[in-house]
């Protein structure tokens, strides 16, 4: 099929990770798949390193049609509340768990809460991690370490509320700018999965890596729901093939750099440590009542599914 002279279709995909990362390398490939596919009909230009702004604004630009696609992080819970309970501490054992919630019963929850905002979501979403603890002052081996630190989270009141259980201080700053907060310490440290420690270089401004595991993070490709609804079935076929096709690659990729990342951050000169995650997570009681109590019964049901440290 011809190529026509200019796409019907010119749509934008912003995103907060490095150009070299797996995401945008796998997102890019999509969109070349899919201007392939589509005989360039849909022309879909990948934005990464919040080069169309920081979330909170690439999330706005999404909600209002100035912005036609966005792999979204943890941006998601001010209009679906049910998007923050993948990121309940210490819930999940492994990161397939993860997926068997979110591709299914779950995420189609979640989904459903995102379409009645008018935002179209993906069934696959992309793996970003599970979260451990880097600083500049002290590694966190217990519970009691957390206390008196300020730091950096994804955002959302979930993670604001664990730090404030443990009596640390929560505080955000765009992914962009992380790593020159942390070097000017404005934060004590941070929460992130082995493989953006590695992509941000956060080794040169963070002294210790605390293995945590505390919660896992992922990411959601969301759609304009007018902009999404525009597309003949036909492109939407092609787009959600080559979606999930990107998310599954893009899956195996950062498990893969996540595996390595202890002895790559080690070799590059960052204090390990292994924390007590069971007794961190025995301070969290109340945090657990509070959020639960949160949603519908079934709701909690379907994540307990899947994580059964909730059940311990």
């Amino acid at each position: 099929m011809a190529a026509p002279e200019s796409p019907r279709f010119h749509y934008r995909l912003g995103l907060n990770q490095p150009a070299t990362s797996p995401t945008a390398r796998r997102l890019a490939e999509m969109a070349a798949a899919i201007g392939e596919e589509t005989g360039g009909a849909l022309r879909l230009d990948v934005h990464p390193e919040s080069r169309l702004g920081p979330d909170p604004q690439m999330f706005a630009d999404l909600q209002k049609g100035a912005l036609e696609f966005f792999n979204s992080g943890a941006t998601l819970g001010g209009i679906a509340p049910a998007s923050a309970l993948p990121m309940m501490p210490f819930a999940f054992p492994d990161t397939k768990s993860v997926f068997a919630a979110l591709d299914g019963a779950l995420g189609d929850v979640i989904r459903g809460e995102l379409a009645k905002s008018g935002l179209h979501a993906f069934r696959h979403a992309m793996l970003n991690g599970f979260h451990h603890i880097t600083t500049s002052v002290r590694a966190i081996s217990t519970a009691a370490d957390f206390r008196g630190l300020k730091i950096r989270s994804p955002g959302g009141a979930l993670a604001a509320d664990f730090l404030q259980t443990l009596g640390a201080e929560a505080g955000m700053v765009p992914f962009s700018q992380m790593y020159e907060a942390l070097k000017a310490k404005t934060f004590d440290g941070q929460s992130d999965p082995l493989g953006v420690v590695q992509s941000l270089r956060l080794y040169e401004v963070q002294t210790h890596l605390s293995l945590t595991g505390h919660w896992w993070s992922g990411f959601t490709l969301l759609a304009n729901g007018a902009a999404w609804a525009a597309l003949p079935r036909d492109i939407q076929e092609v787009v959600a093939r080559n979606a999930e096709k990107a998310a599954l690659a893009q899956r195996r990729d950062v498990e893969a750099v996540n595996a390595a990342g202890v002895a790559a951050l080690t070799q590059a000169g960052m204090i390990v440590n292994t924390a007590d995650s069971a007794g961190i997570r025995a301070r969290l009681g109340d945090f657990y009542a509070r959020w639960k109590a949160k949603f519908a019964p079934a709701t909690w049901r379907l994540l307990e599914t899947h994580a059964p440290g909730l059940g311990s």
